[in-house]
């Protein structure tokens, strides 16, 4: 079915804003516990459970929406979730008791989990695979635009008015969103075929094929260890740097500016480096990045560490995603939530593997476990893809 591409164009932006939401309105609340702990007349470690009580469900039921968005259609599910987001997030600025907004946070957990990948499946169908590498990483920069703003919007919201006032503008700024959305489902419901396979078949379709476990196995390592390391990138800046929190949320912010020119910069590098060697050439980017972060213990460092970080998550996150929307075409939902599940499995552990060595050892021998980690995560970059090379061929043409 032809479409216009224009309006796919369009489309992408509108869905970015969504995904900025969801990953803002899950990282604005760390920088807001003491306020929230002292306006709920609860202790900041319960307070704190409202960041789990948003996560676990976000993680698990990624598995959940691939199937369901296979048989209603992916603008369905997308949109069907972010409506009951907004509306959850709205909620979450109206109660003023702290069991009820536990409640609100598991809710709108469940809901997020069925925006973002099942928009990225989207994309794969929209996006010839030449075009699909810049389409995701430009919505990705909205995403990771988001987990920055997020943090750096909840610090300035604690510190000048109530941290109802961000409930309401994160649920309310999702309105443009579904807007589109709602245009869009009139044109999506026509002559789309959805998938009548069983889901049980489905997985094992998915998993039959040695590439998924290639992808998988590299994306929850990506977790593993870049998400893990950039955890504590903002406490090693408040502990040995000794910069205030508002400094560390606009130096965080600098990685999302290197995310978003490396959405911008990722066609043409891959027009002279290749589809299938952009993970090396990302991977290489996050252990220099690394790397410079724990040579020189300066601000510059930290700085130029972030820029670079950025433009080396989204080469190489952006490809492995590309590579997962091409797993199994005709469940492409499916395969994608399971590439979220494992990342998300990924980035759940590493923040406490490595929170262990930085407690231990400090946070120099934190910053090296991470580098040396990187390094061999470029290792498997170059392995498994080029020892999946001839499948490559058969599966992207």
């Amino acid at each position: 079915m032809e479409r216009d591409t224009s309006n796919n164009k369009y489309m992408l932006w509108a869905l970015g804003l969504g995904g900025f939401m969801v990953n803002a309105d899950n990282r604005a609340i760390a920088p807001m516990l003491p306020a929230m702990a002292a306006s709920l007349h609860t202790t900041p470690s319960s307070a704190a459970l409202l960041v789990t009580a948003y996560s676990i469900p976000y993680g698990l039921f990624q598995l959940v929406y691939g199937p369901i968005a296979e048989k209603i259609g992916k603008i369905n599910t997308i949109l069907f979730s972010l409506c009951l987001f907004a509306l959850g997030t709205v909620f979450c600025g109206v109660v003023h008791v702290f069991s009820w907004l536990l409640v609100l946070r598991i809710i709108t957990g469940v809901f997020a989990a069925g925006i973002i990948p099942t928009t990225l499946a989207q994309i794969g169908d929209w996006f010839e695979l030449s075009e699909r590498p810049r389409a995701i990483a430009l919505f990705m920069s909205f995403s990771t635009i988001g987990q920055a703003m997020g943090i750096v919007i909840g610090g300035l919201v604690a510190q000048f008015f109530s941290y109802r006032i961000l409930f309401f503008l994160l649920g309310l700024a999702c309105i443009p969103t579904i807007l589109a959305i709602f245009r869009e489902r009139a044109h999506d419901s026509k002559g789309i075929k959805k998938d009548s396979t069983p889901m049980f078949q489905r997985y094992v379709l998915l998993f039959m094929n040695k590439r998924s476990w290639q992808i998988y196995g590299l994306v929850f390592c990506e977790g593993l260890v870049f998400y893990g390391g950039f955890t504590f990138l903002g406490v090693y800046g408040v502990s040995t740097l000794h910069l205030s929190y508002l400094a560390i949320g606009l130096l965080t912010a600098t990685y999302s500016v290197g995310a978003f020119f490396g959405s911008k910069t990722i066609t043409s590098v891959m027009t002279h480096v290749g589809l299938k060697k952009m993970p090396v050439l990302g991977s290489s980017l996050m252990v220099l990045g690394f790397a410079i972060i724990w040579g020189w213990q300066i601000v510059i460092s930290l700085t130029a560490g972030f820029i670079i970080l950025g433009f080396g998550f989204s080469y190489c996150h952006s490809t492995l995603q590309t590579f997962a929307t091409d797993l199994l075409p005709s469940g492409r939902a499916t395969a994608v939530s399971v590439f979220a599940f494992s990342l998300f499995l990924g980035s759940g552990l590493g923040p406490y593997i490595l929170g262990l060595i930085f407690d231990t050892y400090g946070s120099r021998m934190m910053l090296g476990t991470v580098t040396i980690g990187m390094l061999v995560f470029c290792c498997l970059c170059m392995t498994l893809l080029k020892g999946s090379r001839q499948q490559n061929k058969g599966t992207l043409g």
